[in-house]
């Protein structure tokens, strides 16, 4: 009876032995360090990360690891795949020259970076000044990314393996691997401009809709007893309701007066704003109409951002002016 009963408790070390139990406390969910300099897209930098498989046993692809940087920090970020857990990581970046080697294999416990985890994780980030690190004249560096991992399914460890990432095997009889990674600069693009078009009247002392000559905003100038000289006035684009602040100031109108000739110049002010037509209406008498298209004078313009005419009236100094441009303005 002692002796089935000793054979009884030998089978059950045995069985332990075997499958290691998971710990309670084991973390299954994904972390990495908070950083501010964390973008909307997930990662660290405008450009998308470097993935590098982890390898755990040599065969078996159980993670892998993102490399990326800004213009400060060169960013690590080792992720397990669905049943593998890190238990300790063990990082190099540098030159070739200086990875702790003997008879050619690289000597894990002796890299620069290093964390133990306790309980487990399945994601971790190192975040590494550029500045504490060598590179070459291209901005270039290798990595070596070593991983103890488990492979734990319904709470029992199935196997422990070494992981490594990369495509170059080391000169040692081991199997471990490395590879290069050269800095990169992903600029965000910046928005396409956006070009908006209007109307624009030359502000003035009577509305259309004071002359009765529309519901809609826009100006008429009425001169009465001018004298020769210079007059510079606003033109101002999209002031729905005669209201200026609906709208903005686009540009101006220069009108020179001599005798009966009157020169009318449009020029556009505000950044990014050019003219694609123009209408002017002058005459001794008053305007019977808001339609710019039958003012009587009018250019087709290519964007550009003056425009000229030059009229005549009666030349008694009283005359009515309207001036019109069709304007587009690229932010």
């Amino acid at each position: 009876m002692k002796k089935i009963i000793t054979l009884v408790f030998f089978a059950f070390l045995i069985v332990n032995c075997t499958n290691e139990p998971l710990s309670t406390d084991i973390q299954t969910e994904a972390t990495q360090p908070n950083s501010s300099s964390a973008t909307a897209k997930g990662t660290y930098s405008n450009c998308d990360p470097i993935s590098i498989n982890i390898m755990a046993g040599q065969f078996t692809n159980a993670g892998k690891v993102l490399i990326e940087n800004d213009a400060t920090n060169l960013y690590v970020t080792y992720t397990a795949f669905q049943d593998w857990y890190f238990s300790e990581l063990h990082l190099y970046v540098g030159p070739y020259a200086n990875v702790p080697l003997a008879n050619g294999n690289p000597i894990p416990g002796q890299f620069p970076y290093k964390k133990s985890f306790n309980p487990l994780v399945q994601s971790y980030t190192f975040i590494i000044p550029l500045s504490a690190i060598v590179l070459d004249a291209n901005k270039c560096l290798f990595i070596a990314a070593h991983s103890s991992m488990k492979n734990i399914v319904n709470g029992t460890v199935i196997r422990t393996e070494t992981g490594w990432a990369g495509d170059i095997k080391f000169p040692g009889k081991n199997w471990a691997t490395y590879f290069n990674y050269c800095l990169r600069t992903c600029d965000t693009p910046p928005p396409p401009p956006v070009t908006t078009c209007d109307t624009a009247y030359m502000f003035g002392n009577n509305t259309f809709n004071s002359l009765q000559l529309s519901e809609k905003w826009g100006w008429v100038t009425s001169y009465s007893n001018v004298t020769n000289g210079t007059y510079t006035y606003n033109l101002y684009a999209g002031a729905g309701q005669n209201n200026i602040n609906n709208g903005y100031l686009a540009g101006t109108v220069t009108v020179v007066i001599q005798g009966s000739n009157v020169q009318v110049t449009l020029n556009a002010t505000h950044s990014g704003t050019v003219f694609t037509e123009s209408h002017v209406y002058l005459s001794d008498s008053p305007p019977t109409t808001a339609a710019p298209g039958q003012y009587g004078n009018q250019h087709t313009l290519n964007n550009t951002t003056t425009d000229t005419y030059n009229l005549t009236y009666s030349g008694d100094g009283s005359f009515w002016l309207i001036v019109h441009a069709g304007v587009c303005t690229t932010e």
